[in-house]
């Protein structure tokens, strides 16, 4: 493969950011992970990845503010966002996630084949994929 679609993963878990790595990494995602959201606007800025992954509750941000900064960064906010979170605080955190700018929202645990087909999404929504 010539060219792929490269992923920031904004989780602080290594077991959840290894896990989502294996998996998109099988299916032609070059993935680059970030373990909080310091490192992973760092990183969004450095590499200008095609989608970002992004966790809701992370040690030194809130995830949803991050995808607020992301949005509002002309070079950054082009970028598809999901979020995801293990909150189930029902639809007025989903609607706060929405609003601030992220094109999906899932809530953990979520099965892989269901984020692989949301990134699918977006991906068919019209991003180019990085070239190698």
């Amino acid at each position: 493969m010539t060219s792929m679609y490269r992923i920031v993963i904004i989780e602080d878990d290594p077991t959840m950011r290894q896990l989502l790595s294996k998996k998109l990494a099988g299916e032609g995602f070059e993935c680059l992970m970030a373990p909080n959201g310091t490192a992973g606007l760092k990183t969004c800025r450095e590499q200008k990845p095609d989608i970002v992954l992004l966790d809701v509750h992370l040690p030194d941000h809130n995830g949803i503010e991050l995808c607020r900064t992301l949005k509002a960064d002309p070079a950054l906010r082009h970028i598809p966002v999901l979020i995801f979170t293990g909150e189930s605080s029902g639809v007025d955190k989903k609607i706060e996630g929405l609003d601030a700018g992220a094109d999906d929202y899932i809530l953990k645990p979520f099965s892989p084949s269901e984020l692989l087909a949301r990134l699918k999404k977006l991906v068919r929504a019209g991003i180019k994929p990085t070239e190698n």
